[in-house]
This record gives structure tokens, sequence and C-alpha cells, in this order.
């Protein structure tokens, strides 16, 4: 009996040994698996970092867009607020030429300008409602609203009438 023990206790290990090494193997390639996928990760990696550097050269920025812009349409508002000037040295008493100009005032922030050229529209023509609209909210974004009340009540007994 004890011989058949010895037999099997070295089956046992023979196989344990067997299993051992097949680990072992197994260990290996999972390990080579691993590094390579690790090498590949490193080339995507790569990959991304120059398609994202082209993409960059070639897009300009969202805030770079929006400046432009913003520079675009300063400048035309700009020539436009020059024509509209030089056009009321010819007639200073043109309605809709003030109104233009005071509305490019107002776009570019230079409320006093704009109030001051909606006034001029309304002594020329105390009846223009795009006039006393503009007015009536220009002086109510600045708090001034003691200012704007009669200018909402005029509008309204204009519509009223009109």
């Amino acid at each position: 009996m004890l011989p058949q023990k010895f037999k099997d206790l070295e089956d046992k290990i023979r196989l344990t040994a067997e299993l051992v090494s097949q680990l072992k193997f197994d260990k290996l390639q999972l390990e080579r698996k691993h590094q390579e996928a690790e090498q590949r990760i490193a080339e995507l990696e790569a990959e991304l970092q120059r398609i994202k550097a082209e993409r960059d050269a070639i897009t300009p920025s969202m805030d770079n867009l929006l400046q432009q812009l913003d520079t675009l349409q300063t400048d035309y508002q700009d020539t436009t607020a020059h024509r509209l000037k030089e056009s009321l040295v010819k007639d200073p008493t043109n309605v809709k030429t003030l109104f233009e100009l005071g509305s490019i005032y107002e776009r570019q922030g230079l409320y006093e300008k704009a109030i001051l050229e909606y006034r001029k529209v309304l002594k020329l023509n105390p009846d223009f409602v795009d006039a006393i609209e503009h007015l009536a909210f220009l002086l109510e974004k600045l708090n001034r609203d003691n200012e704007a009340s009669p200018l909402w009540e005029r509008i309204l007994s204009l519509k009223k009438r009109g």
C-alpha cells in the first residue's frame, strides 16, 4: 500500500509541476499581450495627439472666431455710423438717419450718444414710436425710470390713436 501511495504522490507532484509549468507559460503569454496592449495604447495616444494638433492647426478656436466676428461687427458699425454722419451733414433733419445712428450707438454701448440721437429724432418728429420705445428701453436699462415712464405713457397713447 505504501508503494501505491508513493506512486499516487509522485503522480500528483508531476501533475502539479505540469500545472505550474502551464501557469508560468500562461503568465508569460499574458505579460506579452499586456506589453503589446500597452504599446498599442501608447501608439493610439500619440496618434490622437497628432490628430488633435492637426485639427487645432486648421480649426480656429471658438473664442478666436467670436473675436473676429466682434471686430467685423464693430468695423461695420463704425463705417455705417460714419456714412450716417456724412448724410446728416447734408440733411440734419432726416429722422430715419438720426434713428439709425442712435441704434448703432446703442449697440456699441454708447448709451448717452444714443439718447442724444433719439431725442433729436423726437424733437423733429414727436410721434416716432420706434425712437420713443428705444429711448424708453435705454433709459430703463440705465435705471432712469423717472425719465422712461412718461415715454411709455406716450407710446400707449400713440398706439391707441393709431
